[in-house]
């Protein structure tokens, strides 16, 4: 009798504890849902960046002699090892012909000609001018000479085994862009003439 009386308590136990667990507790009200705003209108692109490329234009109208040297601080030791560097020398001033330097033979607008060079240092450009053909420094006179126009392009990554200045070139070449072409680089990087 004794075990059917604790048989009894833990049957009623089980009961009580299987009632308790199956009470379903009343739900409350569901909250209302939030309504989406319609959408704004899409906003106009901008145009189109040359953050990584600078130009600096420099009037040599003034200048003369056989070496040139213009001062330019942008030009840091990073600068010239990884990026490009472009030049551009105005046939005169007033004119719009551009020649890359260094150039092999740039017509002065006077009826002479000259072989140019370019040194690249740390905060200067020098443009040289040669007799064509030779190593013999020639002079041009002030009339001979426009702007200067440099270009740097700033590498935003070195492939290895190439420096930045490579893959820049390589990727104006791929684009169809010819370096020596003033026009069609200034296009290119969406800068001024």
């Amino acid at each position: 009798m004794k075990n059917a009386i604790k048989f009894s308590k833990h049957l009623l136990m089980f009961l009580l504890t299987v009632f308790i667990i199956s009470c379903d507790g009343k739900d409350g009200m569901d909250g209302v849902d939030g309504i989406n705003g319609t959408a704004g209108p899409a906003g106009v692109n901008g145009e189109d960046g040359n953050a990584n490329v600078n130009t600096y234009v420099y009037d040599l109208s003034s200048e003369s002699g056989s070496s040139i040297p213009v001062d330019l601080p942008e030009l840091t030791q990073d600068v010239i090892d990884n990026d490009l560097i472009i030049g551009y020398l105005q046939n005169g001033a007033g004119s719009g012909t551009y020649y890359p330097v260094p150039a092999s033979v740039w017509p002065n607008g006077t009826g002479g000609f000259y072989d140019v060079a370019s040194d690249i240092a740390v905060g200067k450009y020098w443009v040289h001018f040669y007799q064509v053909g030779t190593q013999t420094f020639m002079d041009v006179t002030s009339v001979e000479l426009g702007k200067l126009k440099i270009v740097i392009a700033a590498s935003t990554n070195t492939t290895t085994g190439k420096s930045g200045k490579e893959s820049i070139r390589e990727s104006l070449k791929s684009a169809g862009v010819d370096i020596n072409d003033y026009y069609a680089v200034m296009d290119y990087f969406g800068l001024e003439y």
